[in-house]
């Protein structure tokens, strides 16, 4: 089955090649599908190796252990890349950059979802990490989510009574795959829009770490209080682990100065929890996924 996939399939690739931490061990066997018959391919072979899967957006908001991840990877970026616009709705594909569609819907004068510009994810990505800013969630905006089964047959959920889309709402069937969304947008004016998205992606630049390595926010905000300044709070700000930095520009970010280990992401997240937990008493928890053997 491995051998009708019209994309790659390579054997023991490393997954800091394709996660923004720069951070990784190998895939057993790591699929680059070319369009959704290559992931069809991929899941039966998984089902009948009796293999999991695990898939790959950007590799964004994502820690990946030194030994890597067994099985079968699928990296999806780049496939399903295609969104199309009717009305005030985007049908995107699970391959579409978020802040790309953001940038693109300005020209047919639809917005309303500016808030997520800059937050570097795919739209399969996005929706599996409930993508956030303090401005909104980008479940705030899915009308349908569209997923694969290995047998090939395409599933949709939808919001229950438009309460917004989460993952924990749904229980999706073991072995699926996100495949796409659909979205709603709002008419606004493109000047209007544009301004939005300067000024957004400017306090971005200005207070997030964004020349270096890292896997964004790493712990989930407290009660509306920030996780990064309760980092501060305890002393951690700046703190280093080899090449592994608690940022000195966002605490609530670990930057790979190069050379970093995933084990030293887990050490000093493991240091931050504690500290945090012993000063402040309070238990930060992960925003983060963190996968692999």
């Amino acid at each position: 089955m491995l051998g009708e996939i019209r994309g790659e399939v390579r054997f023991k690739e490393m997954l800091s090649f394709h996660t923004s931490l720069r951070i990784g061990g190998p895939a057993d066997i790591f699929v680059i599908p070319q369009d959704v018959d290559d992931i069809r391919h991929a899941l039966l072979f998984a089902e009948r190796e009796q293999l999991p899967v695990a898939v790959l957006g950007g590799g964004n908001n994502l820690l990946i252990t030194d030994r890597g991840i067994r099985g079968v990877v699928l990296r999806l970026e780049g496939c399903l890349g295609r969104a199309e616009f009717h009305g005030e709705e985007a049908v995107a594909g699970a391959g579409v950059g978020l802040s790309a569609l953001i940038r693109e819907a300005p020209a047919l004068n639809l917005g309303g979802i500016e808030c997520l510009v800059g937050i570097p994810a795919t739209i399969g990505g996005a929706l599996a990490m409930n993508a956030r800013t303090a401005d909104g969630a980008i479940g705030d905006f899915v009308s349908a989510v569209y997923f694969l089964h290995p047998d090939g047959t395409i599933g949709e959920c939808k919001p229950v009574n438009g309460s917004g889309f989460s993952l924990q709402q749904f229980s999706f069937p073991e072995g699926v795959v996100l495949v796409g969304a659909r979205l709603r947008l709002h008419r606004r004016p493109y000047a209007e829009i544009q301004k939005d998205i300067k000024v957004r992606l400017k306090v971005k630049k200005q207070t997030q770490p964004l020349a270096l390595a890292s896997a964004g926010c790493v712990w989930k905000d407290v009660a509306g209080e920030p996780a990064g300044k309760l980092i501060e709070r305890v002393g951690l700000r700046g703190k280093r682990m080899n090449g592994a930095e608690i940022s000195a520009k966002h605490a609530n970010f670990i930057v790979n100065r190069g050379g970093a280990s995933a084990a030293d992401i887990l050490a000093l997240m493991e240091v931050t929890r504690e500290r945090v937990l012993a000063q402040l008493g309070i238990t930060l928890e992960t925003e983060i996924r963190v996968i692999g053997e």
